[in-house]
């Protein structure tokens, strides 16, 4: 019998995870600090809609470096 495929590989999850957990932080810093922390969430939006044009992704880059053979 075969083992299923995972749908969501390792990295996939922790770069999921590091990506919510900073727009969370960002919301919750915004509306009880200063809400000039939004630049942060408009910076990550940013980067993520770069990354799905030019396939670069500094999160993922980090992540893949930290974990070679998660896979």
């Amino acid at each position: 019998m075969e083992t299923p495929t995972p749908l969501m590989s390792r990295r996939v999850k922790i770069h999921d995870g590091i990506i919510g957990g900073l727009l969370i932080a960002t919301a919750l810093l915004s509306t009880y600090v200063d809400p000039r922390f939004f630049w942060l969430a408009a910076l990550t939006g940013a980067i993520m809609l770069s990354s799905a044009f030019t396939g670069f992704c500094p999160v993922h880059f980090a992540v893949r470096k930290a974990l070679p053979a998660a896979e």
